[in-house]
């Protein structure tokens, strides 16, 4: 059985990424963990034990927190998939340490989130969460949804590659699943400025090809281009469903995050993207 976690916020964005979760896992067995993370203004740290529970300020922060976790499973409707069930989480903590927790503690397979936009002069930007989550979780994989995705099965996953790293095939394993289960395409592609691969890249790229091996996969290159905007461009142009990427330190990942511009790159409003880790 499948567990996925779910933080929410009980925004609309929010609620739009549980429903697309269940959609994505509409015929396998799952635990849904609904988590909301809160906070108690002026929260004495006299109190950080177990006394906490006995404050009124936490009580009502949890009451609250436990009763729009209620409203929002009244709001998805019946669950008219019996391999479904749902547990609602209440805490009080950060929501990255309480996430780490949880994905330990429940033995998670993914992460779902909704993907906050905020429009900037850079253009539509990344929630801070969704992007702290995607950069410190390691132990799972971690997938946002923005508000304008809409669920219709992974026909084409789309993932980036500079070949300077050699993937093992258990890294990219929840790409690999995903692409078995839906019948998806895997489009690699490299962005680079060099005509020729070196040798170090061309080894690496036939592995990626012996790991695809029993897929429908391609590889495509671009240069001379941004690799946010290469990306951006190959997604546009094609009927692409997700993005897939690999966080490790020196990755094509991790370029990517540290530039500006993956924060305001168009796509991000519409794709949903699936960050793996090692």
């Amino acid at each position: 059985m499948k567990q996925i976690l779910l933080p929410t916020d009980f925004s609309d964005n929010a609620l739009h990424a549980i429903r697309y979760a269940t959609a994505m896992y509409r015929d396998e067995k799952c635990t849904f963990y609904l988590l909301h993370v809160f906070e108690v203004p002026y929260y004495p740290i006299i109190l950080m034990s177990t006394d906490r529970l006995h404050d009124p300020a936490y009580e009502i922060a949890l009451e609250r927190s436990r009763n729009a976790l209620q409203d929002i499973m009244l709001r998805m409707g019946p669950v008219k998939n019996s391999d479904h069930h749902f547990k609602a989480i209440s805490r009080k903590d950060t929501l990255l340490h309480a996430i780490k927790l949880l994905v330990k503690e429940k033995n998670i397979d993914m992460i779902i989130m909704g993907s906050k936009g905020a429009r900037n002069a850079r253009g539509v930007n990344y929630g801070s969460n969704a992007v702290t989550l995607m950069e410190k979780i390691s132990s799972c994989p971690v997938m946002t949804i923005p508000r304008k995705a809409r669920f219709r099965g992974f026909n084409e996953i789309v993932f980036p590659s500079s070949f300077e790293i050699a993937y093992e095939k258990k890294e990219i394993n929840p790409l690999l699943e995903l692409a078995g289960r839906f019948e998806a395409s895997i489009r690699v592609i490299h962005i680079g400025d060099q005509e020729e691969l070196t040798e170090i890249q061309k080894k690496n790229r036939k592995l990626l090809e012996d790991h695809f091996s029993g897929l429908n996969c391609t590889f495509h290159s671009l240069s001379n281009i941004p690799p946010a905007a290469g990306i951006s461009c190959f997604a546009e142009s094609r009927d692409t469903d997700l993005i897939a990427l690999v966080n490790r330190k020196h990755s094509f990942f991790y370029r990517l995050m540290e530039t500006p511009v993956i924060k305001g790159i168009s796509f991000y409003s519409r794709l949903p993207i699936m960050v793996m880790h090692i």
